[in-house]
Order: structure tokens, then sequence, then C-alpha cells
């Protein structure tokens, strides 16, 4: 008998490209999970939600898998909505459950708002749960920003309840523990699929962008991720000849994917695409010089993993998502998270040697290899799943 997880993904679906809906690191993942874990021998069954109309209901996802997209009234934009739909989101992931005349042997959450769902499903069905919560709020808010009192509320309380949690690194894992010391909590780093990030020649691409060298490259949200004070320090300083900076994310319209003025000195050394869907954004990163992660806060960093897998190194900032997957003079350089100036120094050092970044890149993607690919995650989740749910004794090897 196939085992099936049901994963609840309510607010991001695994299919949904860049402009339809939340999309992030977070998205990649599951979906990467998703489709991985069939090889496991996990039947998978994903629930979303239905916020676009032209959406079909279902959508096969692997040989073992399905994706669902619930109905909903209208569009959930904000906190206040998401929570006020808790209950009768809860009752209508029963009641598909009763139309598929199986019980998952695992319910999986991911994000806060799904977790808070299927709290309620675990409490109604006793299907065993595990939560990951993709960055705790009281770990990545930082003093000025705003925040949520009821997430501060519900987080804690979801891992409580949770019969695991599972998360990416361990400096979220220790947090998990203080919150719920009853928990069980599980290490598992996020996994990339290096079928499709890889080592590319760039000439396409260069030729495309109208350039004769590798640019450096930023991939990500345009804000609240270190970029509009990266640039700013950018345009302060002389830059070499032919250097060009080459961003990708926001607005799916390149030419108003960023509202920021950046001055007469960077208009012409800065090229925003816009958003992409991921798989578009291969070939873009594999012809990078390099990547530059400039977060002010703990990250998920799937673009981190990805340009290491296309053999490109990444200066970055030392925060979580970062730190762990980059080894400093090895594959990248790392630098505080408020010295944008020394990372525009470590960035355009490697611009300038390219026989260095190669090297440097080469070195990240033995190690992506290694440790980080989707197949990976997919084995040890599937452990945890087994250890979970009875189906196998002492099998994850991480955790508390």
């Amino acid at each position: 008998m196939v085992r099936r997880v049901l994963h609840l993904s309510l607010h991001a679906d695994p299919l949904g490209s860049y402009h339809q809906g939340p999309v992030g690191g977070q998205q990649v993942l599951i979906r990467h999970l998703a489709r991985d874990i069939q090889r496991e021998g996990w039947g998978v069954e994903v629930l979303t939600l239905r916020q676009d109309p032209r959406w079909p209901v279902t959508s096969s996802f692997g040989p073992l898998g399905q994706i669902t997209r619930l109905a909903v009234e209208s569009l959930l934009t904000s906190e206040a909505e998401w929570l006020a739909a808790r209950d009768a989101l809860a009752r209508q992931v029963v009641e598909w459950l009763k139309t598929q005349q199986r019980v998952p042997a695992v319910l999986h959450s991911h994000f806060w708002l799904s977790g808070a769902v299927a709290e309620r499903v675990h409490q109604w069905t006793g299907i065993p749960w595990i939560h990951s919560p993709h960055k705790l709020q009281q770990w990545v808010a930082r003093p000025g920003d705003p925040v949520s009192a009821r997430r501060d509320e519900i987080e804690p309380q979801l891992m409580r309840n949770a019969d695991a949690v599972v998360v990416a690194y361990l400096n979220e894992a220790d947090q998990v523990h203080r919150a719920a010391p009853n928990t069980p909590v599980y290490v598992v780093p996020p996994g990339i699929e290096p079928t499709e990030f890889f080592s590319r020649d760039p000439g396409p691409i260069l030729k495309k962008l109208g350039l004769s060298r590798r640019p450096v490259m930023y991939v990500g949200r345009l804000n609240g991720r270190g970029l509009p004070d990266a640039l700013e320090q950018l345009g302060t300083r002389p830059l070499p000849e032919g250097f060009h900076m080459v961003v990708i994310g926001g607005a799916t319209d390149a030419a108003t994917a960023w509202p920021l003025n950046l001055g007469p000195g960077l208009q012409s050394r800065v090229t925003f695409l816009g958003a992409l869907p991921h798989r578009a954004v291969a070939p873009y990163l594999a012809a990078a010089a390099c990547l530059i992660a400039p977060n002010q806060g703990p990250t998920l960093g799937v673009a981190v993993l990805e340009a290491l897998a296309s053999a490109v190194p990444v200066v970055g900032s030392r925060v979580p998502g970062v730190q762990d997957w980059v080894e400093s003079g090895t594959d990248g350089y790392l630098v505080d998270r408020r010295d944008l100036s020394r990372l525009w120094d470590y960035a355009i050092d490697l611009w300038a040697h390219p026989e260095r970044a190669r090297q440097m890149g080469y070195a990240g993607q033995a190690k992506v290899h290694r440790h980080y690919t989707a197949t990976q995650m997919a084995k040890e989740l599937a452990a945890i799943y087994r250890e979970v749910t009875g189906l196998g004794e002492h099998q994850a090897g991480v955790g508390y």
C-alpha cells in the first residue's frame, strides 16, 4: 500500500509562477519536496487555494502526486481575512478528505497561515501533523519592523500542538525548541534540483543582454532584502569599465520593476528583468560572475543554493540562510549585514577576476551536489514521516 502525505500550502501554489500569488523560496521548496518524495514511495496530495478562476481545480503532479485547489469566495489578501476563514478552510479540507475515501498517514503544513488550518484538521481528524514554519516572526523580526500580534500568539501554539516541527537550520531549531520544548524538532536543509540549475555557456544570455562579460546578479524580492541599500552603496563608488549588474525579481513588467531613482551613475549599469518563471531564471543565473545576497535577516537561501549549483560564487550577508550555505573564502564571501561596502569590494573583485570566480563557483557546485539536492531533502523528510507516524523507528537521525 502506498503511504500518503497531505501538504497544506494554502497561500502558495507550488505550480504558480512569479506573477501568480506569493512566490519565493518556500514555493520552490514545496514543489521540489512534493515531487521528489514520490520517489521515496510516498503518494502526495497538495492542497492550496484557487485564488484565480483561470487555474484548474486539480493538477497532476508526478506519478503519485496531485495538487487540488480549494474554492474561496474572495481573494484572501490580509492576515485578518485568512484568520477569519480559518475554520471554513479547515472544514473544506476535512470534507475533501471524505471524498478521497483514504486517510493520509501524515499532514504537513507550510507557514503559519496553513499551520493554523492544519491545527484544526489535526484536532478534528487525529491525523499526525508536522509543521514547517518557514521563518518564525520572532526570529526574523528586527527592531522597527512591523510585528503581527496575532502571529506572535499563534506560532508558538502551533509548535506546541504539532507532533513535530521541521526547520531549515539549527539557529531556527533552537528558537522552536525554546518555544515548544516537548515537541520534536528536525533540521532538514533546503534542496535544489541540479538538473535545472547547472553550469552553462553564458554566451546566449550575454548576447541577449548586450554584454561582453558576466554581470553581477541579484535574484529575489526587491524590497526588504537589503537590495535598496546595496544599490545605494553601489552608486557611491567608481565602477570599472564594463561592470554591469542584473536584477531579477519584483513586478512582471521590467519597465516598472523598480521605482527607485538609481541616479545617472547607475542607470546604464543596472538592468531590471522583472519577475521570471523559475526555470527561466536558471540560464541567467549561470551567466553571472557572482550572486549578491545582501539580506538583512534570515532567509531560506534557495537562490544562494541555486547560484552555487550553477557554479556561481555568492557574496552575501552573514545571516541564517546565507551563512549556512556559503563557506567564506571557498565558494564565496560573507560580510557583516551592515557592511555593504565590503560586499561590493568582494563582488567587484570576483567580477574582475573571472578565473577565481569560476574556481570558487565549482567548489560551491560540488558542495551542493554532495549535500543540498532535492533528492537528499526528500530522503530526510521521508525518514521523518516514518518516524513521526510510527512506520519506522529512529530513522531520521536529526532533531532534538
